[in-house]
């Protein structure tokens, strides 16, 4: 049996170095600059796991825009020690008006064959999960509240979590 190796020539490329720094430059100036995210934040997990006692808060005061409905947002990152395809929260949302919203909440983390969904390279993957959609928000104090709903006692394997409010496409 032949194995034929066939050799491609290789041509420098002659645009100047300057460019590119330049559109990369751009790029990351254009892509940073979203005025849509109202509220973005995470908080980082213990080592050793997220106990099922502990409950996670956010409080944000949003001065909301007349006419203009946002997006709830969970974020996770999980590492390859997280045993589950997916997971259960709790979340419980206070708005300025007093009224208490509770939800229990499920979220796949990986496919059927055990490969991971959400973005990022190596062990670490980042999801961010739809929690309610398209909601008309008045201006106020805001209390989120979020605890894993796992049969664990231990849920080991959550790096951080986290919740982003956006305004809605």
């Amino acid at each position: 049996m032949d194995i034929k190796i066939r050799q491609t020539e290789v041509k420098k490329m002659t645009r100047p170095k300057r460019n590119n720094i330049g559109l990369l430059f751009a790029l990351i100036l254009f892509s940073s600059c979203s005025n849509d995210t109202l509220f973005d934040s995470y908080i980082d997990l213990p080592a050793e796991g997220w106990r099922s006692d502990v409950i996670y808060d956010f409080e944000v005061e949003i001065d909301a825009a007349q006419g203009v409905s946002y997006d709830y947002l969970i974020g996770l990152r999980n590492n390859n020690d997280y045993l589950y395809a997916n997971i259960f929260f709790f979340a419980q949302m206070e708005g300025p008006d007093g009224v208490i919203y509770r939800d229990t909440l499920q979220y796949l983390l990986a496919e059927p064959n055990g490969k991971w969904l959400g973005s990022g390279v190596g062990e670490i993957k980042h999801n961010l999960f739809k929690y309610k959609e398209t909601q008309l928000l008045q201006s106020g104090f805001y209390r989120f509240r979020l605890s894993h709903g796992m049969r664990d006692d231990l849920l080991v394997g959550i790096e951080d979590v986290g919740l982003r409010i956006e305004e809605s496409h």
